[in-house]
Parts: structure tokens; C-alpha cells; sequence
């Protein structure tokens, strides 16, 4: 027990000093102290345990394999090559919505590759798709990505708010994935010879039942502290061992950016520059993209969000500008490094 312990402590450790985005967060927190001290209030935990619980869901959902046996199965049953690519679109928009871009990713990159190793499919332009899929499907709803979380708290938008936000790109965006998948010809295909993992019952049904409420809870129908312990009584009752791959970087990422937007804000010539630079949507809109393309866009939701209230250029400048530069989207590094992984293995990964 205390070998597993300190290879789960060790792993995370490795994991935090590797994190680049981290430590460029912690640089500005640190930074900013030389404007202001930071304030008890400048930490929204609401985000932050909201943040922790879905991470938790998410680690759950992994482990017990729910996407990659979902595709497994429909994808078995495609036709044509134009149909299977399809299907993967598909499952990668709607897995966005609701176990993150990068899980997504992490499952549909790999499953991808075994089915274009089988049928001698071109990778790039799929690979392309399916990381686009994963964008545009995590902005459609609240729990899709990190940022978009964070707006929800800090705009205390309802479930309402949000779709009304998300629904005209979400339709753009099923339109572009349609007219990009007619790309590919209608060739037949034998069906792909995929593993499936044998989904363990009693696990399955505690993970929807304790679901609902740790949702409801994201959502602020429910107490965050409840929520949060929900959510880590299911992550122990599945596996303790997943406490361990909790990406703990991000949650001291929020705070390090917390501090640093706190201590910005009680500076009264960054608070005016701020405004008068974010003085109309248009300008937000397109400071939010520009910004997300040098420090990823949940950084980019967190700097602008206190000096704007045009929350609907801001959703769409971060989750826009996640479709940017290899650094805008932590979704967009991982498509690279799984596409280096399954097809270049010769290559060197940089990230």
C-alpha cells in the first residue's frame, strides 16, 4: 500500500513540475505581488471544487472505458469510409460535450489509428477532424472544458444562459464537421476488429446514480462541498489509485491566475488600460482570441473575464482560439503528441 501511495504522490509531483502553463501562472501570480497582496476573496473555490469534482467524474468514466466501448460499437457497424469518419466525428463532438475535449481525444486519436492501420486510411486530415470535433463539441456545454466552467461561476449564468450562448456556434459548428466529413469517398470497408472491455455492473450503475448529483452540483443546484464529496467517494470506491491522476496543475493553475487577476484588478492603471482596451464585444471577442494563442485560452477566460461583461464575445473569443496555435488548446497539444505516437513514432515529441 505505501509502494502504490508514494508512485501516486511521485507521478503527480512529476506531473506538476512538468507543467509549463503551471509554472507561467505561478510566475504572474508572483509577479503581481509587487502591485497588491492577494485577498481571501480573489480565490473563487466555487470554480475551483467544481473543477476538482468533474476531473474526478471524468477519471471515473475513463477507467471503466464508457467512450471507447461506445464507439467501439457503433463504429463496428460503418459501411463505407465516409460513414465510419462520420461516426467518429460524432462520438468525439458528443464525448466533448461531456467528458472534456482532451478525454475525447486521448480515446478517439488512438481508437482512430487502429482502424486506419486496418483499412490503410490517410491520418492527417482525420486526425485534423476529430481534434476540431473535440474543440467545437467541448464549448457546447458548461462541463466541456475547463474555461467554460469558469465562466458559468464567475457570470453566474443558468443552465439557459449557457445554451443560449452555445446554440448558434454549436449549429455553425455540426455544419462545418458535416461539410468537412463529405470529404471522404463513400468506399466500403470491412468492419474494423476493435477490443471491448467488459463494463463492470454494479461500478457502472454507482457511477450514473452518484453522476446526477455531482452534475447538479457543477451546475450550483446542489452544495459544492457536497459535491465535492461525491465526487471523491466515487473516485475512491472505483479506484483510490485514480486520486493520482487528478491533474492537480490545473486546479493550482486556477488559483495561481486567481491571485494574479486580483492583484491586477486593485492596480488603478492596469484596471484603466484594461477597460479601455476591452471598451465593445468586438474588442473582447478578439483580445480573447488573440491572448488564448499565447497562453492557451482557460488562462486567457480567467485575465479577461473581471474587466469585461460581454460574457458572449469572451465565450466565443476563448473558445474560438482554442482552434488556434499547438498552445491555445491543451486538447490541440494532445492531438499532436497521440498523432506523433500512432503514426510518426519516429518523430520527437515536443510539448
Amino acid at each position: 500500500m505505501k509502494k502504490i501511495f508514494g508512485k501516486g504522490f511521485m507521478e503527480i509531483v512529476k506531473k506538476i513540475v512538468q507543467d509549463k502553463i503551471l509554472w507561467t501562472a505561478a510566475a504572474i501570480a508572483s509577479l503581481s505581488l509587487i502591485i497588491s497582496r492577494p485577498q481571501a476573496s480573489d480565490l473563487d473555490w466555487q470554480t475551483i471544487f467544481s473543477l476538482a469534482a468533474l476531473m474526478a467524474v471524468i477519471q471515473v468514466f475513463e477507467k471503466l472505458n464508457l467512450l471507447s466501448n461506445g464507439a467501439a460499437y457503433l463504429i463496428s457497424r460503418a459501411s463505407n469510409q465516409r460513414t465510419l469518419m462520420q461516426l467518429l466525428l460524432v462520438l468525439t463532438f458528443i464525448g466533448s460535450m461531456f467528458l472534456t475535449n482532451d478525454v475525447s481525444i486521448l480515446t478517439i486519436v488512438p481508437l482512430f489509428a487502429i482502424i486506419a492501420k486496418q483499412l490503410e486510411i490517410k491520418p492527417v486530415l482525420p486526425v485534423v477532424l476529430i481534434n476540431l470535433a473535440a474543440n467545437l463539441g467541448s464549448l457546447v456545454t458548461p462541463i466541456g472544458n475547463p474555461q467554460n466552467l469558469f465562466l458559468l461561476k464567475y457570470y453566474q449564468l443558468t443552465l439557459l444562459d449557457f445554451v443560449k450562448l452555445a446554440g448558434p456556434i454549436t449549429l455553425f459548428s455540426l455544419l462545418l464537421l458535416g461539410s468537412w466529413s463529405c470529404k471522404f469517398a463513400k468506399t466500403s470497408v470491412s468492419a474494423p476488429q476493435i477490443f471491448k472491455s467488459k463494463l463492470p455492473g454494479v461500478k457502472l450503475w454507482l457511477t450514473v446514480i452518484l453522476t446526477v448529483p455531482i452534475l447538479l452540483g457543477i451546475l450550483g443546484l446542489l452544495s459544492s462541498w457536497v459535491m465535492l464529496l461525491l465526487a471523491l467517494i466515487l473516485l475512491i470506491v472505483i479506484d483510490y489509485r485514480l486520486l493520482a491522476k487528478i491533474d492537480y496543475g490545473l486546479l493550482l493553475t486556477f488559483i495561481c491566475f486567481f491571485i494574479a487577476v486580483g492583484d491586477l484588478s486593485r492596480a488603478e492603471l492596469v484596471r484603466r488600460s484594461l477597460d479601455a482596451l476591452l471598451n465593445s464585444s468586438v474588442a473582447v471577442y478578439l483580445t480573447s482570441l488573440g491572448i488564448s494563442q499565447l497562453i492557451s485560452n482557460v488562462p486567457a477566460a480567467i485575465l479577461l473575464a473581471p474587466f469585461s461583461h460581454a460574457v458572449q464575445a469572451l465565450f466565443l473569443g476563448v473558445n474560438l482560439g482554442g482552434l488556434g496555435t499547438l498552445i491555445a488548446s491543451l486538447a490541440n497539444l494532445l492531438a499532436y503528441k497521440q498523432y506523433l505516437l500512432n503514426f510518426k513514432k519516429n518523430q520527437i515529441i515536443i510539448y
